[in-house]
């Protein structure tokens, strides 16, 4: 498979996620603007937007992790490549859903995500982001398989298959982080005292995503 095939895949759809995540948030931002004067000149604002802008990268740091462990020489064939193919979109998938679903919670509450509600607002939106450690967690075992020897027997029928259901079965877990966001904003209102209850709302929205894991687990072959 071609290196920048799967750099496309890894991170490059991801920083695409990335962003339209940035720029949702930042309309939004200007969308406050145009009613509370003064709310893009606040330091405070500035600061907290770079914050998840930070959060928004991880699923591509996630992405270059892999990639990097997906370079190591091994005896590369038409199975593998197709693995590493499937690998690279299911991953896609799952970041780019991560990524604009922690942008829908933080555009949800608006201004409370730049002031008093900041630290709850980032806890609701580092939920989504559990899909995708979970899916990194998948990928790095999925890729030590692939890539074990170099000079031993190339990657069996079975065992391509057996990686790429993993790997198919967390993209579809993948589809709890949009799950997670629109629960976290079903509230009419966030604050001190409803913050529990979104929180555990936004926890049972990634359930989805815990059972996904224990079968994607099972499917996987020994490296």
């Amino acid at each position: 498979m071609a290196v920048e095939e799967l750099l496309l895949y890894l991170v490059g759809i991801p920083a695409i996620g990335y962003a339209a995540g940035a720029l949702w948030v930042r309309r939004t931002m200007r969308k406050i603007a145009e009613h509370q004067l003064g709310f893009l000149r606040d330091p405070g604002t500035s600061s907290r937007f770079f914050v998840f802008l930070a959060l928004f990268a991880t699923p591509i740091v996630f992405g270059l992790v892999v990639f990097v462990q997906a370079s190591q020489p091994f005896l590369e064939t038409p199975v593998s490549d197709q693995v590493l193919r499937t690998l690279g979109w299911t991953y896609a998938i799952a970041a780019a859903l991560t990524i604009l679903s922690e942008a829908w919670i933080i555009v949800r509450w608006k201004a409370a995500s730049f002031r008093e509600m900041f630290s709850r607002v980032l806890i609701l939106a580092v939920v989504p982001e559990i899909v995708v450690v979970w899916f990194l967690n998948v990928a790095t075992l999925g890729v030590a398989v692939i890539t074990r020897d170099s000079t031993g027997p190339p990657l069996s029928q079975a065992s391509a298959g057996a990686i790429s259901r993993s790997l198919e079965i967390m993209m579809l877990g993948a589809f709890a982080a949009p799950l997670v966001a629109f629960l976290a904003s079903r509230a009419p209102v966030l604050n001190t005292e409803t913050f529990r209850r979104i929180i555990l709302r936004a926890v049972v929205g990634s359930v989805p995503a815990v059972v996904c894991l224990a079968i994607a687990l099972t499917q996987l072959p020994r490296a």
